[in-house]
């Protein structure tokens, strides 16, 4: 008698794309330095300082950083030829930097957090400063910027209100931003997105208390 054996069948792993990775790297690493800077760990605040000195550099102006900014963002080879940054270099780049100035002198606030997206966190900052036309300024300049040095200036204007405010942005999420607003289809698509979490109303019957005065929600890293 012969007996057959079946076995169900595998499932293929699904490829991590460019960006995924991006946005894994970039979470992982502001992660890592924010615990560490909170612990003050030595080598964690130091590298913060470094990050916000490169704020207004190139990806490759200061290699004391590269390994907190560009390593391993860019899996392709073939795309590391030459002697300009690749977009997702520059997205990284452009993130750490400004997670640095964020969480700088945040001893017990997590200034990354999941779920926090830049709409969400322009909105909660207008509500928080009580000047919510003053935020949807800074918040379309940084959306609708011609260049990317203007849009880099005026999304440290945000970052430092939002440090000032204890509010906190999700810096995977928003280096994927930064990967697509290079790109004009990418760019329609983040605006899009960033406009949605911004002018967003909340139903009355709504459950949620995210932005809730005085919010406190559980740091998701």
């Amino acid at each position: 008698m012969s007996t057959e054996t079946s076995t169900a069948p595998t499932a293929e792993k699904r490829t991590e794309t460019p960006v995924e990775r991006l946005e894994r790297i970039v979470a992982a690493r502001t992660s890592r330095l924010q615990k560490e800077y909170q612990g003050n760990v030595s080598t964690a605040v130091a590298a913060l300082a470094l990050l916000r000195r490169g704020i207004n550099q190139g990806p490759g102006a200061d290699a004391r950083i590269l390994g907190h900014t560009v390593a391993d963002v860019e899996p392709a080879p073939e795309k590391l030829r030459g002697d300009h940054p690749t977009h997702a270099e520059i997205a990284a780049h452009a993130a750490m930097t400004l997670f640095a100035l964020h969480q700088q002198s945040q001893r017990t606030a997590s200034m990354h957090r999941v779920g926090y997206s830049f709409g969400r966190s322009a909105r909660l900052l207008g509500r928080h400063t009580g000047n919510p036309d003053a935020v949807r300024a800074r918040f379309t300049a940084v959306a609708t910027a011609t260049s990317w040095e203007e849009r880099l200036h005026h999304a440290r204007g945000l970052i430092q209100q939002l440090r000032a405010n204890g509010i906190p942005l999700d810096y995977g999420r928003f280096a994927r931003d930064l990967y697509y607003l290079q790109f004009p289809s990418g760019a329609d698509s983040v605006r899009l997105a960033w406009g949605r979490d911004f002018y967003r109303v909340r139903n009355a019957d709504d459950p949620e208390t995210e932005d809730s005065d005085g919010d406190d929600a559980d740091d998701n890293d």
